[in-house]
């Protein structure tokens, strides 16, 4: 992961120190930086999320071959209850991450209702993530009782 903001910190310097002058900047400043996102970035964030995905579905996988493995051979509790992940420390992962979604999901609906743009579009978005994060708190504190 280190790696990967070295390369991205670098390339935006480069970036930054073009030996055209200040015209080369022009294109990216007059409203086509949508298109540079467009053409760019949202395939990246695309790529990533795919790549997540079927990294998860491989652990997933790997996780039941070894249950597998485990089940046949007849290993002892201790040692099983150390090397798996418990089911519900996933389905925690899995609730924070729909409310995490669904807020910033209405946050944004809510931005795309009440234009124009602006700083009340960020504190609309900062406040619906905040209440998300606040309904899995409540959530977790919940389930421990």
């Amino acid at each position: 992961m280190k790696r990967f903001w070295l390369l991205l910190l670098f390339c935006l310097a480069t970036w930054e120190a073009s030996a055209q002058g200040a015209d080369a900047m022009a294109p990216v400043l007059d409203g086509s930086a949508l298109e540079l996102a467009r053409r760019v970035f949202m395939p990246l964030a695309g790529l990533f999320l795919l790549c997540n995905f079927v990294l998860a579905a491989v652990r997933m996988v790997l996780n039941y071959l070894l249950k597998k493995q485990i089940v046949t051979a007849a290993t002892s509790e201790s040692i099983v209850e150390r090397l798996l992940p418990r089911p519900q420390d996933e389905q925690n992962k899995v609730v924070k991450w729909v409310v995490l979604l669904l807020s910033t999901g209405t946050g944004l609906a809510l931005c795309n209702r009440y234009l124009p743009w602006g700083l009340h579009s960020v504190i609309i978005l900062l406040f619906s993530t905040a209440v998300g994060f606040l309904a899995y708190y409540l959530f977790l504190r919940r389930q421990t009782k």
